[in-house]
């Protein structure tokens, strides 16, 4: 029987003891070739095999009795039962035998075996599995059939198993036995009991087909997981790299009014007109943004307008920065999906960062390109941030620096299947995205 995966069915916590049964019951088959009823010459040897025998019997009863329980009780008395059972037929007709009427001693033995524990746990565990088709009936009638075919099965053997033994003079054996029913169907027992077991096998190993669809469903929950978290990481770094870098923006803007709002009125009323415009303008990109609209489609001279008006308005807000700019992007960039906004935010909390932490007073903005390669490169001629060349801890350690923007950048640069470099020093910092045109679907170009 094959290993199942970690399966929250209650079924599958209890299978093995079925498994085990098989096993040791095919073992103890084996029994009737190598143990012939003879009297004399072997008495030694046909001993020791008749109770290797009569032990896997009983034991693999033991078993099956054991996995019945198991469908109604917790686990210790569904293990404690069986292994007292077990014990007492142990001790009654292995540890004291009757070596002078062998044959009677090995008839009795069986016969109390499969009445003590083959009977009960044929029966036991063919209710139990009737019982778990309403637990498995969500996974299909296919493995509802399995599971009334596997019941169905379990309890003829019951009989065949449990109650047909040989010969004795115990009731029912001096009516029901092996004799009887060669009598009656003129076929042996042992015959329709292997048989029957054949078809259990046939019914368990179709029953198993729910752990695979109960493994593959738990893959699919994984997945959905994974696409939420992506989804809700994605909305994250939107909203931080849209709205907060906006509503920041606005706040710079505003500080830089109240400045001039004694000296230079007029200026300082042209900046909060810009405030009430770009919050305007917030609103309604988070409005397409919550109705699942895509970004505006630019182009070239709109995409370049986009950054210059982001660049000056830090212009406006740190007046004693000098901004240094060179924008020049290549036309088939514009139509790779999401590449615009992605470098745009990127750009955006580069700068952001080197305005507000690298205590520089000149940061050169550059984007170019040429048939083949995009280029965006921010720097700045700041204090640096404390790395002297760039490796693999260094880029952990400017995410625990500068927090929630860098893990941004990294992520938005993966996703777009550019190069992000992060150089710094103590004559300032450079950000670095490089995205090379082969591999990518340039929509229009």
């Amino acid at each position: 029987m094959q290993i199942i995966q970690p399966s929250q069915l209650k079924l599958a916590k209890t299978l093995w003891l079925l498994a085990v049964f098989g096993f040791t019951h095919a073992v103890s088959e084996w029994g009737y070739l190598f143990v012939p009823i003879q009297t004399a010459g072997q008495e030694e040897y046909l001993l020791i095999l008749m109770m290797v025998h009569l032990a896997f019997m009983a034991l693999s009863f033991a078993f099956l009795l054991a996995f019945g329980l198991a469908q109604y009780f917790d686990k210790k008395i569904y293990l404690f039962i069986p292994a007292a059972i077990f014990f007492v037929w142990y001790v009654n007709f292995i540890f004291f035998f009757d070596k002078h009427a062998l044959t009677l001693w090995y008839v009795k033995s069986e016969i109390w075996a499969r009445y003590l524990l083959g009977f009960p746990g044929a029966i036991l565990s063919g209710l139990g599995l009737w019982r778990r088709r309403q637990e498995l009936k969500v996974w299909g009638n296919k493995i509802s059939h399995n599971l009334r075919n596997a019941s169905i099965t379990l309890l003829i053997y019951s009989v065949l198993g449990g109650l047909i033994v040989p010969a004795g003079d115990v009731f029912p054996s001096r009516i029901l036995n092996n004799e009887t029913f060669f009598q009656l169907f003129h076929i042996p027992v042992q015959v329709v009991r292997a048989v029957s077991s054949m078809f259990l096998s046939w019914y368990v190993l179709r029953i198993l087909s729910v752990f695979r669809l109960e493994y593959e469903k738990n893959i699919e929950k994984i997945e959905k997981l994974e696409t939420l978290c992506t989804e809700r990481q994605r909305i994250a770094n939107d909203i931080h790299d849209g709205a907060i870098q906006a509503l920041y923006g606005s706040g710079m803007l505003l500080d830089r009014a109240s400045e001039l709002i004694e000296h230079d009125p007029i200026r300082s009323k042209e900046l909060i007109t810009k405030v009430i415009d770009r919050y305007n303008e917030t609103i309604k990109s988070l409005r397409r943004y919550i109705h699942g609209l895509k970004s505006d489609d630019y182009g070239q001279a709109a995409v370049e307008h986009r950054f210059h008006q982001m660049l000056n308005e830090y212009r406006e807000g740190f007046p004693n920065i000098t901004l240094e700019v060179s924008i020049n992007i290549p036309i088939w960039f514009i139509f790779i999906p999401n590449a615009v906004d992605h470098t745009f935010f990127i750009m955006q909390e580069a700068l952001a960062n080197a305005a507000r932490h690298s205590g520089g007073s000149i940061i050169s903005v550059e984007i170019c390109g040429d048939e083949r390669l995009y280029r965006l490169t921010i720097k700045d001629n700041g204090r640096g941030i404390g790395f002297e060349k760039k490796n693999a801890n260094q880029l952990s350690s400017i995410s625990g620096l500068h927090g929630y923007g860098i893990d941004s950048m990294h992520q938005r640069s993966k996703l777009l299947n550019s190069k992000l470099e992060i150089t710094t020093n103590d004559q300032g910092t450079q950000v670095m995205v490089q995205l090379e045109r082969s591999g990518h679907n340039a929509e229009k170009a």
